[in-house]
Order: C-alpha cells, then sequence, then structure tokens
C-alpha cells in the first residue's frame, strides 16, 4: 500500500514528538520520491518536526524552498525558533516578512512569538505584539493571554503584567501562576500570597506548579511560616506529593529563616534523594548561622557529590573562619586550590 499525505503527517507528528531526526530524514527521503513535497500539508508537517529535532537548518531550508509559504509553515518554523535562543531574530524577521506580505496572523502563532520575547526578555518587541493584539482584537484568549503575562514579567515589567492579567476576561490556573512566579522573582511575596488567597476565592484550584512558585515567592521574601503553611496545605488539602523542587523550596525556607534543625529533619524523611541545591542551601544557611556542626555534615555530602566543586570549599572555609576555627580554614582553604587547580582568587588584607 502507498501512503498518502496523510500517511506522512501522522508519521511526522510521531517522529517530532520522540525527537528521532533519522527516522524524519528517512521519511523526508520517502516523500521525494514519491513526489509529495508540494504538498502543503506534508511540507508543514515535515518543517514542523525537524523543528521539533532540532535542525532548525533543514527546517529553514525547506520552509525556503516553498513558492508560497503558508501560515501553517511559518508557524511550524516560528515554533522551532522558540526552542532555541539563538534564533530570536530569525523569528522575529520571519514574522515581519509574513505580515507585510499580507498572511493572516492567528493567536497561536503570536503565543510563540511572545514566548521568544519572554526568553530573551526582549520587552519592546513584545509590547508592539501587544499593540497589535489590540489593534486586531485579539485579547480574549486564554493562551495568548496567559503569554503575554508570562512575557511582561520575565521582563521584570511587573506593572504591565499585573495589568494584562487584570483585564483578562478568563483567568484559569496558568494565568494565576504566572504572576504569582511575577510576584516571587520581583520580590513581592506579600503580594504573591494575597494573589493564592485570591485565586483560592474564585474557585481555581492550585497545581504543583503554582505551590512550586508560591513556595519560591515566600523563601525570597522572607515568608517562612507562610511558606510551610502552604507545603503542607498541598499535600493535606490538594492531595499533591511534593516533588523534589518542592522539598528543595521548603528546605532553603526553613534554612533562611535559620530554622537548621527543622530543615535538616526534612531533608532526612523526604521521600526522595537529596541533591546537591539542598544540601548547598544547608551549608550556606550554616554558614550564615554559624551551625559549624551541621554545615560539615552538609558539606561532606556535597563533596561526595559533586568533588570537583570550589564553591563548596570556599564555603565551608569561611565558615570556619567566621567561627574562628583557622586550622579547619586552612586546610579547606588547601583542599580548595587542589580542586581549583590555582583558580581561587585572593585578597590583599
Amino acid at each position: 500500500m502507498v501512503p498518502d499525505h496523510f500517511t506522512f503527517g501522522s508519521a511526522l507528528k510521531a517522529c517530532g514528538a520522540v525527537s528521532v531526526l533519522s527516522n524524519v530524514e528517512l521519511i523526508h527521503t520517502y516523500i521525494i520520491k514519491l513526489g509529495y513535497l508540494d504538498e502543503k500539508v506534508v511540507t508543514s508537517s515535515l518543517i514542523d518536526a525537524y523543528a521539533k529535532c532540532r535542525s532548525l537548518s533543514s527546517a529553514r531550508v525547506i520552509h525556503g524552498s516553498m513558492c508560497e509559504p503558508d501560515l501553517v509553515s511559518s508557524t511550524a518554523l516560528i515554533s522551532g525558533y522558540s526552542m532555541d535562543r539563538n534564533h530570536s531574530k530569525d523569528a522575529m524577521k520571519l514574522f515581519c516578512k509574513i505580515h507585510h506580505e499580507g498572511l493572516r496572523i492567528d493567536g497561536v502563532l503570536l503565543s510563540f512569538l511572545l514566548a521568544i520575547c519572554a526568553n530573551i526578555a526582549s520587552i519592546k518587541f513584545g509590547a508592539q505584539l501587544h499593540a497589535y493584539m489590540c489593534k486586531k482584537q485579539l485579547i480574549g484568549d486564554a493562551a495568548l493571554d496567559n503569554a503575554l503575562v508570562d512575557m511582561y514579567a520575565k521582563a521584570r515589567e511587573f506593572s504591565d503584567a499585573r495589568r494584562a492579567f487584570d483585564e483578562m476576561p478568563h483567568r484559569n490556573v496558568i494565568s494565576w501562576t504566572s504572576l504569582i512566579t511575577a510576584c516571587g522573582k520581583n520580590g513581592f511575596g506579600e503580594d504573591a500570597v494575597t494573589l493564592f488567597d485570591r485565586m483560592e476565592e474564585d474557585g481555581v484550584k492550585p497545581n504543583e506548579v503554582t505551590f512550586l512558585a508560591l513556595l519560591s515567592a515566600c523563601s525570597h521574601s522572607g515568608l517562612m511560616n507562610k511558606g510551610i503553611e502552604y507545603f503542607t496545605s498541598m499535600m493535606s488539602k490538594y492531595g499533591i506529593n511534593p516533588r523534589v523542587e518542592h522539598y528543595s523550596s521548603a528546605i532553603d525556607l526553613l534554612a533562611r529563616g535559620g530554622q537548621l534543625d527543622d530543615a535538616w529533619k526534612l531533608v532526612q524523611k523526604m521521600n526522595a534523594e537529596p541533591n546537591s541545591s539542598m544540601y548547598g542551601a544547608m551549608l550556606g544557611a550554616c554558614k550564615v548561622h554559624g551551625n559549624v556542626l551541621l554545615g560539615e555534615t552538609a558539606a561532606k555530602n556535597l563533596f561526595s557529590m559533586d568533588p570537583e566543586s570550589a564553591v563548596n570549599y570556599a564555603v565551608l572555609a569561611n565558615m570556619y573562619a567566621e567561627s574562628c576555627l583557622w586550622e579547619d580554614a586552612r586546610w579547606t582553604r588547601k583542599l580548595l586550590a587542589e580542586t581549583s587547580r590555582g583558580k581561587v582568587g585572593c585578597s590583599v588584607i
């Protein structure tokens, strides 16, 4: 049986989903042999598959060979560009080109472009896209509005992110999580807590990403008790099993608040293997609060995980020095010099 353009489209979608470039190339060869390369459905699927396999040069060549690239094929290529920040300018150029050619621009394409602006914090181009959305009355698409909030948030334009959020006619869990994340990254922990309360009042159920953003916001704003309250309610009220990232945030929260014993107990009783970021948070907090014994324990675990990381030796040495344990500090500095192979900076004092 001879496959048709629908068969090729489905096969290419499967290859793109699992990112198997060799299979995409084999199917591409078969498409040429059977003369289906002029079918726009097949060509767009081919561009999308190459893009998802991170072979953007091949995707660009196919797009450039089309007599009249349409919106679907252009969106597929821009989608690929959105996965690699090095191709951000290429995506913007392609958008300008299809806009000047009078092609209809939809919310899917704009969502990819806003994601690119968010990744490179390009507020100038992002604001122009926002203006275009207002002109064409594209406001009201939940996915597009969420992308807009995320773009302003990652560009550190919190007031614009808040305004875009407030103007949304319909908000879902992604909308609320995006703004809570923005609050945390801009140091507005209290605002993040207020937003979460509003979210619950609106009947929107938070997910694991929401709690991760909330814990991070509380950690960076010193809201230890509130953060631990949310960590507990995540499990008891919403039945969400914490991932390693949640444990890491909760441990960091307790450690920053000086509750080192509670943080260490959480490290020991968690149902996952502790990672270096957890032990790193413990070591840093032990240095700040002068808990040498617990700091040494955290450092030993870090050394076994990553024996060549000079940062861990430096923090331990500084902790010893601040506790006037000069011999231990000197010994750790010696290990640091051996580990970093002479790349350690020194003070003239």
